[in-house]
């Protein structure tokens, strides 16, 4: 694997929350390489565990694990599943209070995400989605201790563990 272009694959995916596509990939990377020469670049990554897939086929997505493991992009894709419920179903919001003070009773040192968890329950629909779907730290930590993943059908938990499916990290080959 050529490690200047390996190093830059992962250099234009740091940036980019949404990861990119093979085609995007292949428009930026500099110098150009070949369609084959790409998959097989980007196989490398992500059995070294420095990339992550999300997706098959046409709508596969490649993330740098540098930036985010594969965890923290399944609660992400979970929490934008609940996002959209909250949206179709203003009801559910009812259902994320209840779910917020089981967990206020099972874990009381969680306080402060629970907290700030309720006071966007308490306030304006387009506030609580936007947090719940922020690509930031401070959501990302907020998200660990979350009401909504009760919202999430088993369907839709399946399908974000299907799309986000990784490759067991192996240790690089060595040269012989």
């Amino acid at each position: 694997m050529n490690a200047a272009t390996a190093d830059r694959l992962l250099q234009l995916l740091m940036p980019e929350p949404a990861g990119l596509s093979a085609p995007e990939l292949q428009r930026v990377l500099r110098p150009k390489v070949s369609q084959p020469t790409l998959w097989r670049l980007l196989e490398a990554l992500q059995s070294r565990g420095a990339v992550i897939v999300e997706g098959r086929g046409r709508a596969t997505r490649y993330h740098a694990a540098a930036r985010r493991d594969p965890a923290t992009l399944r609660s992400l894709q979970m929490h934008r599943a609940a996002a959209r419920r909250l949206v179709r179903d203003p009801g559910a919001r009812a259902t994320a209070v209840r779910r917020l003070e089981k967990l206020r009773s099972v874990n009381p040192h969680g306080h402060a995400y629970h907290d700030r968890w309720q006071a966007l329950l308490d306030g304006p629909l387009p506030a609580l989605l936007r947090v719940m779907t922020e690509d930031s730290e401070s959501a990302e930590t907020l998200r660990k201790e979350s009401p909504f993943t009760v919202l999430v059908t088993p369907a839709e938990r399946r399908a974000v563990f299907e799309r986000l499916r990784t490759v067991r990290s192996v240790p690089p080959k060595t040269a012989e």
